[in-house]
């Protein structure tokens, strides 16, 4: 279904994203959860990256399960899906996404129109705001489109993609019409793409071992065996994983005549984080593997859908994502750890959507223009607010945790100088150039000097 100049037009565009900087500025929102961890590289760019690799290792490998000749990634977007899947995402990822949309939701309250952040919404202004699709031929960019729509009820938050409801059928209807031309019938009622659905879970396990690994960032080798023991109930061998990867670690090479393919992933785990030396470089290794054999434990059923082929494997990734649930998301201790940089977006957003703000702290010269004419247009002022919303929606909505920590300071001081009339000079040597304790013990002193505190 692609000829070369397609592929050419596809190529072209990999490399744009890859190089633009709405994608590299996901760089600085890190995906690790400690903020002690030194050896971690993680971030969202990075993720992002890793599930482009995967959505087209997972498609791949589907197709070759219906037969030769057969290929879903027909119109080789998958990379390119999965590499963008997150490129709508704000700062501090999933934490800034909910601050921001319950913020936004609340300060609209009084409008005839709620507005709202949806990160993977967000995806659709980022692509189009920065061409990120524009070089691609229109059926192929529709297709492309259609393949990031992970729940097409929520487009009802973004009215005005409305039409990508159409897309997804079409998108939809033109996989069912490639399958059927090879011989394979489906009736895909499930509202995403293959190519979604591929991207979707792909993105999925992902998270499931890279969750895992970050523990040892915040958790002792001792810990995390202790939570793996207690929360792994699969009972998958060994040999089953080797069916879909390659895994070798020094520790099975040691038993390559012991028997060790009877052995249990959960108890290989556990051996692996007992080891006096390489345990977590092994034992990251082994995870992601172990998110390889995910990709490739999946078929399509004839209702269209990605199911598990190995029920005892698919349980192994259930029990991972329980454990991150418990142990990490959820748990006292990360919440800890968030706690602060919660603070940071959040004093950060409240002050542009429910204050008078000081347009000088917007340094995008295109939101500051916008805003500007908007104050000078005469409307309703309903009107004005919702305008106003929308673009405080989309300025936060592009920012990483760099930016919300300089935000952070600036507002900070401008409310200091502000309390107490006092002028505080070399203002960015201070907010460049120190970490948040050293900025925090410094603006006490200038409040001590001031004459008081806040």
């Amino acid at each position: 279904m692609i000829n070369n100049s397609d592929m050419r037009y596809i190529e072209e565009c990999e490399m744009h994203i890859v190089g633009h900087k709405i994608f590299v500025r996901m760089k600085d929102i890190p995906m690790y959860l400690s903020k002690k961890t030194k050896d971690s590289i993680r971030n969202r760019y990075s993720h992002s990256v890793e599930v482009g690799l995967s959505t087209e290792y997972l498609l791949r490998h589907v197709s070759r399960e219906l037969g030769e000749g057969i290929d879903l990634n027909f119109f080789k977007l998958a990379k390119i899906i999965g590499m963008v899947h997150d490129i709508g995402h704000t700062a501090f990822s999933h934490d800034g996404e909910r601050i921001l949309d319950r913020m936004l939701y609340e300060a609209s309250q009084t409008l005839d129109r709620s507005i709202r952040f949806n990160a993977n919404l967000n995806n659709f202004r980022r692509i189009e705001k920065y061409a990120l699709f524009d070089i691609l031929p229109s059926d192929i960019k529709r297709y492309a489109l259609a393949s990031l729509v992970k729940r097409k009820k929520e487009l009802k938050e973004y009215p005005e993609y409305a039409s990508l409801k159409e897309d997804v059928a079409y998108a939809i209807a033109l996989e069912k019409k490639y399958l059927s031309s090879k011989g394979i019938e489906i009736e895909n009622r499930n509202n995403k793409t293959i190519l979604c659905q591929a991207m979707d879970l792909a993105d999925e396990n992902r998270y499931r071992v890279t969750d895992i690994i970050d523990a040892l960032n915040i958790y002792s080798k001792e810990k995390l065996r202790e939570v793996l023991i207690r929360s792994i109930k699969s009972e998958v061998p060994l040999k089953d994983i080797r069916k879909l990867v390659s895994l070798k670690t020094k520790y099975i090479n040691q038993r390559e005549n012991s028997h060790s393919d009877k052995m249990k992933i959960k108890d290989l785990l556990v051996m692996l984080l007992e080891q006096e030396s390489h345990a977590k470089t092994e034992f990251q290794n082994v995870m992601n593997s172990l998110s390889m054999a995910f990709n490739r434990n999946f078929i399509l059923s004839k209702e269209g859908k990605l199911v598990p082929l190995n029920e005892e494997i698919e349980r192994l990734r259930n029990d991972f994502h329980h454990i991150a649930a418990t142990y990490l998301w959820g748990s006292k201790k990360i919440k800890n750890i968030k706690k602060p940089f919660k603070h940071y977006f959040s004093t950060v957003a409240d002050y542009f959507i429910n204050h008078t703000y000081n347009k000088d702290l917007i340094d995008s010269a295109t939101y500051k223009n916008a805003l500007r004419q908007l104050e000078q247009k005469k409307m309703p002022s309903k009107e004005r607010r919702y305008e106003q919303l929308l673009l405080l929606r989309n300025f936060l909505g592009g920012l990483t945790n760099l930016k919300i920590i300089e935000l952070y300071k600036r507002i900070k001081l401008e409310e200091f100088e502000t309390t107490y009339e006092y002028t505080i000079k070399k203002v960015d040597k201070l907010v460049h150039k120190t970490s948040m304790p050293e900025f925090e013990k410094k603006l006490e002193k200038y409040r001590q000097k001031a004459g008081g505190k806040l």
